[in-house]
């Protein structure tokens, strides 16, 4: 009989996951003493490496402090110096203020010898009565054109000067039968001076560019500066007070007074006007339209006048025939007919002429040249 095959060898088996072999590490080998000890050194170096790092950060930030400190103290030194420069500062404006509020004052300054600035012969023609009148009514008026302005007007000083030649205004005034003789004029300036003790009447004398009119701007510069000031009226003519020297001023502290229409240039200016009526003589009235011509009684009218004529010449003094003269004609004409010696009489004047070339032509143009 046939021996059965024999069985097919089995397939090995796998080992079990969990019986897998790893693979052991070698241990390090023991560390020498030296090398422990090189380690060290390391870490130490570390250590130290730190520590100075913080030290110098510790350092400059004690230095930053310190320089802050500093810095605030030098900000308070500052800020206590600008509270006591403040403080003094407002100190002084305050002592400034009450020391201008005890003796302010208002100025008032007149040029006697202007055109227009005449007193009233109600005080001109009383002598020493006369001034003191006058001295009067200032200070009645200025004190009522200051009140409107001035809260305190009634306790600001007026002061007044007025500047004249005193013997120039004598004699001017000795013409118009005002006074006889500069004694007169000078007893009405003595009283306007003794009335009012701030009131002063300055005699410039004769001057070669108007003595009056240069102390009046003189007077201008130097009292505007004035902290003690609060006002000043200016009479005087408008070719002594330029809008020049105006404009250089504080015009919020001036005020013009006027009697003759002042020029456009002042008007335009941002000053104040007012009139005082009652002490200076108003003006003429502007001249009217020549009329017929009537004959004088009081003779010959000299009239001194400027007139270019094509010549180039200038007349500057004519002679109207109004009354010798009408007589002369009269005497040598006696044989014309009277409408003709109207006539002539009318027409005639003895005229003196300076011409471009230095000559001088007399009513008929007879020449006489000047050397």
């Amino acid at each position: 009989m046939a021996e059965p095959p024999a069985p097919a060898p089995a397939p090995p088996s796998a080992p079990p996951p969990s019986t897998a072999v790893v693979p052991v590490a070698a241990s390090p080998a023991p560390l020498t003493y030296r090398d422990r000890l090189a380690q060290f050194k390391i870490v130490e170096e570390k250590r130290h490496e730190l520590i100075e790092e913080l030290l110098a950060k510790l350092e400059a930030t004690e230095a930053k402090l310190a320089q802050t400190a500093l810095d605030l103290n030098s900000e308070q030194n500052v800020r206590r110096t600008l509270q006591s420069e403040a403080a003094e500062s407002k100190a002084r404006e305050e002592a400034l203020v009450q020391n201008q509020s005890r003796r302010p004052f208002a100025l008032v300054l007149i040029d006697a010898d202007a055109d227009g600035f005449l007193f009233q012969d109600k005080y001109l023609t009383k002598k020493t009565q006369g001034g003191e009148a006058l001295a009067d009514e200032l200070m009645v008026r200025i004190r009522e054109y200051l009140r409107p302005q001035f809260e305190d007007a009634d306790q600001i000083d007026i002061i007044v000067r007025v500047y004249s030649n005193l013997e120039g205004m004598a004699n001017f005034l000795v013409k118009l039968d005002k006074v006889r003789n500069l004694g007169q004029l000078r007893a009405f300036s003595t009283g306007f001076c003794g009335r009012i003790s701030t009131f002063d009447w300055v005699d410039t004398g004769v001057g070669k560019e108007g003595g009056a009119g240069r102390k009046v701007r003189e007077n201008l510069a130097f009292y505007t500066s004035n902290t003690h000031l609060r006002h000043v009226l200016i009479a005087c003519s408008p070719l002594d007070t330029p809008p020049q020297l105006l404009t250089s001023l504080p015009l919020s502290k001036l005020t013009l007074i006027e009697t003759h229409p002042l020029p456009a240039a002042i008007t335009a200016l941002p000053l104040k006007v007012t009139r005082l009526p009652t002490i200076f003589i108003p003006p003429p009235p502007p001249p009217q339209a020549k009329g017929p011509r009537s004959r004088d009684p009081r003779g010959p009218q000299l009239q001194l006048m400027q007139q270019e004529d094509d010549s180039g010449g200038a007349t500057w003094l004519v002679i109207q025939p109004d009354g010798g003269m009408h007589g002369r004609s009269k005497s040598q004409g006696g044989g014309r007919r009277k409408g003709d010696r109207e006539r002539d009489d009318d027409n005639q004047s003895l005229s003196i002429s300076i011409g471009p070339d230095n000559t001088v032509s007399v009513d008929s143009g007879r020449r006489r040249r000047i050397m």
